[in-house]
């Protein structure tokens, strides 16, 4: 009997997450499938079908991710793939200097898969092939960094990559990968309707 395999996915009710669960449960995973709004994440999960597991996740706020967590053990006591996907975004400028933007975005984009990662890692550990994927951009590129704009969902990106690295060095002794990846400029609520790429294709690179 083939053993399951179990995947979680931060930010999932809607846009590139629900789309990368839809993919994953398609591939034979047993998905959860979370969003900060337990509603938006049982519609999602009953959309999805019932290898979706519906889960409370907020992301930036650390009570929220260890309940979860403890959910998840609750249900396997291995996990297979996280998928850090949850994301907030303005259009703010480096030179308004807004704060509270920066603190909102950096929370959500930053620090909320550095909490997540830290308590599903066990569960990680515990998998013969364990991997965080965390969502990425293009504009948090070093080199795109020039062209300004976006400036605390640029700054969370890069930090996000910075903190990919420094983990995947610290889990090397460990069967534990760690991912950073960008989808591209997707068609989502966040991407807008200008964006070029369709939702399947901005999930598949993750998948």
């Amino acid at each position: 009997m083939t053993k399951a395999r179990f995947a979680l996915v931060t930010g999932a009710n809607r846009g590139i997450g629900n789309e990368i669960a839809r993919q994953l449960i398609d591939k034979g995973f047993v998905v959860f499938v979370t969003s900060r709004d337990v509603d938006k994440a049982r519609e999602a999960a009953k959309s999805l079908g019932d290898s979706a597991i519906a889960l409370e996740l907020d992301v930036a706020n650390e009570t929220s991710v260890k309940n979860a967590a403890e959910k998840v053990s609750g249900h396997t006591s291995y996990l297979d793939v996280l998928v850090n996907n949850a994301g907030i975004m303005f259009e703010d400028r480096m030179l308004d200097f807004d704060i509270g933007n920066i603190n909102k975005v950096m929370q959500t984009n930053f620090v909320g898969p550095i909490v997540t990662s830290k308590y599903l890692l066990p569960l990680l550990k515990k998998s013969a092939n364990g991997k965080i994927i965390n969502i990425s951009s293009e504009m948090g590129e070093l080199a795109s960094l020039e062209y300004g704009g976006y400036a605390s969902y640029r700054l969370s990106k890069t930090a996000l990559n910075a903190f990919t690295i420094l983990l995947g060095s610290e889990l090397k002794a460990t069967s534990v990968k760690v991912f950073s990846v960008c989808p591209g400029w997707v068609k989502t609520e966040m991407g807008g309707s200008g964006a070029t790429l369709p939702v399947e294709k901005g999930a598949d690179t993750a998948v």
